[in-house]
């Protein structure tokens, strides 16, 4: 299934990476340079990074820029799927 990746797919696979370090969002911009507000803002889907942000949040977490990329079109489909989970229960309500 196709779908398109979005900030807020991208924001979910770094928190998502992250956490399964056990780093904080502190810890994790202070080791990509960044201020913690923006991270929080990336991770949110509200901020639009750059390539160099997310290469530098690919190095602070020890991967790939490949690997957050593959995450983030894993949790478009999750979010693909719960979506379209949820149009078939309001179908089946009417």
């Amino acid at each position: 299934m196709a779908v398109t990746v979005d900030n807020g797919d991208l924001g979910r696979a770094i928190r998502r990476s992250r956490r399964a370090r056990n780093m904080t969002i502190e810890g994790l911009a202070f080791a990509a340079e960044m201020h913690p507000t923006y991270l929080s803002a990336i991770e949110r889907g509200v901020a639009n990074p750059t390539w160099q942000r997310i290469m530098s949040l690919a190095d602070a977490l020890k991967t790939s820029v490949l690997t957050l990329v593959e995450d983030a079109q894993e949790e478009a489909q999750i979010a693909q799927a719960v979506r379209d989970a949820r149009e078939r229960i309001a179908a089946e309500r009417d």
